[in-house]
């Protein structure tokens, strides 16, 4: 009897040893700058061309891409003082692919975008990402009016 209960015990601090062992991913916010060029090409991914492409760096280092998907808005898009906007996002790093779906606005008055989204499918070291919330927020430069040239920002993954 006291064999069988030496055994338990053994085999629950080997458990709790292994599960110990057992990388846990954090959830903390990965955070980005983003580096952005207005209709500079990039690849298609069934989208067309991108609208957007240039890098991110940070806790995501890579090259990243923006697809228009529409405006993100129902009804009317008549322009006003904001434009509102739906992309599909690319993400390419040595560690693996990050793809999402964002909808967002541009405020026209001082030019700062922000935009929501989520992680729709991720692989390599990222496959975690999968399914969290996006946060993107900046500012547009214009080479003239209404013509866009860039567009730096900050990308948070929730």
């Amino acid at each position: 009897m006291r064999e069988i209960k030496r055994l338990i015990v053994l085999l629950a601090l080997a458990l709790t040893l292994l599960f110990a062992a057992v990388p846990v991913q954090a959830k903390e916010p990965l955070k980005g700058s983003m580096e952005l060029y207005f209709m500079v090409g990039g690849p298609d991914i069934g989208y067309g061309p991108p609208i957007w492409s240039g890098t991110i760096s940070g806790d995501i280092n890579g090259e990243m891409y923006f697809y228009n998907v529409g405006t993100g808005k129902q009804g009317n898009q008549a322009p006003g003082k904001t434009i509102h906007f739906g992309e599909v996002w690319y993400i390419i790093t040595v560690d693996g692919v990050l793809l999402g779906t964002d909808e967002g606005v541009v405020s026209l008055d001082g030019s700062e975008y922000r935009m929501n989204g989520v992680v729709t499918q991720a692989t390599g070291d990222w496959v975690y990402l999968e399914g969290r919330n996006v946060h993107m927020s900046g500012y547009i430069t214009w080479a003239a009016p209404g013509v866009p040239e860039t567009a730096p920002g900050t990308f948070r993954i929730n």
